[in-house]
């Protein structure tokens, strides 16, 4: 059997085989191999567009940046997502750069990681450090139900980074690397190109279909209230030897024709509502392989589609509201004395 122990313990007798190991040795060694890192992480939300072109110059600062450092070795991997669950792994970098983006398949996730070990003071071997920067389309549903079925807290721990349409998470033993990694990922984030899928005045006014959606379904219903009104009050000056039921049987209408309105007022609003809803603002955009260029296609031709469409529903709605008005101006006009 053998046996590793530490200065300064006896030897074993029996004949076995005993490697004596200096303490600050043996920590350095159960740090490398066993010891769980302190992790860093920053997450990202803004929108982005990315091309192979933006990994090789995310990777690029990485390794001038462990440049500046006392780093022995350096691996990089790369795993790509595609939709309907196929992975494509490259373990080296030279893999990847030297990829031919020709597939048909449209990529949902990327996942880049750097491996190094770093030389430190006060550690005999060098310790194990990791980047990782993972950046996805949409949060799958599937990778929620794993967590919640494992039942493990460091796993629910991890729904605030999968949630993230991008992260970075730094595992280190040197606080200092792990600063420069995240502000240097953080920067290189900030200066990738913005998707171009929807109009920008679209794309506001998608983040506010609610509001919108709300108030065209109340202005119609304050048109056809404000009309109501009108017509009662000009009959009520050209009918002066109206009888009492004769009012009677104008409010009744008037009150019960606010049904039929205030569906097409609701219709009309769900209308619009579905129209913004349904352009496509993906926060992150892969122009990486053949299906992804092809769906970048799709998406600004489907985009401009919709675009039309709620130009139809808006202009539905203000012009209802605006015949609404002209009527009922008309009639307070005739009902003046």
């Amino acid at each position: 059997m053998n046996s590793l122990q530490g200065n300064g313990t006896p030897p074993l007798s029996g004949g076995d085989l005993v490697a004596a190991v200096p303490k600050d040795h043996l920590r350095s060694l159960f740090y490398l191999f066993t010891g769980k890192p302190d992790s860093r992480i920053k997450l990202f939300d803004e929108p982005v567009c990315i091309g192979p072109e933006d990994i090789i110059e995310l990777n690029d600062c990485v390794v001038t940046k462990l440049a500046t450092h006392h780093i022995d070795l350096t691996v990089t991997s790369v795993k790509i997502g595609y939709d309907g669950s196929q992975f494509s792994e490259f373990s080296t970098w030279v893999e990847f750069e030297s990829h031919k983006w020709h597939e048909p398949e449209k990529v949902e996730e990327l996942v880049i990681k750097w491996d190094f070990l770093v030389n430190i003071k006060d550690y005999a071997a060098p310790q194990r450090h990791t980047l990782l920067f993972r950046i996805s389309r949409d949060i799958k549903p599937s990778q929620i139900f794993h967590m919640l079925g494992a039942g493990n807290a460091d796993e629910l721990d991890k729904l605030d980074e999968i949630a993230a349409s991008a992260f970075c998470r730094v595992d280190f033993i040197n606080a200092q690397i792990s600063k420069e990694l995240i502000t240097l990922v953080e920067n290189w984030h900030k200066g990738r190109k913005q998707p171009k899928l929807i109009n920008p005045v679209l794309f506001w006014l998608k983040k506010r279909r609610n509001g919108i959606a709300t108030i065209l379904d109340q202005w119609l219903l304050l048109s056809w209230a404000i009309l109501v009104a009108s017509f009662l009050y000009w009959a009520s000056t050209k009918f002066t030897d109206s009888s009492i039921a004769h009012g009677a049987i104008a409010t009744f209408l008037a009150i019960y024709s606010l049904r039929p309105i205030s569906k097409i007022a609701s219709r009309l609003a769900g209308w619009t509502f579905k129209t913004l809803s349904d352009l496509e603002g993906s926060k992150v955009v892969f122009s990486f392989t053949s299906g992804d260029k092809k769906r970048i296609h799709e998406l600004e031709s489907s985009n401009s589609k919709q675009g039309f469409k709620f130009i139809i529903a808006g202009l539905w709605n203000v012009g209802l509201n605006v015949l609404a008005g002209v009527i009922y101006a008309y009639l307070f006009s005739q009902a003046t004395p």
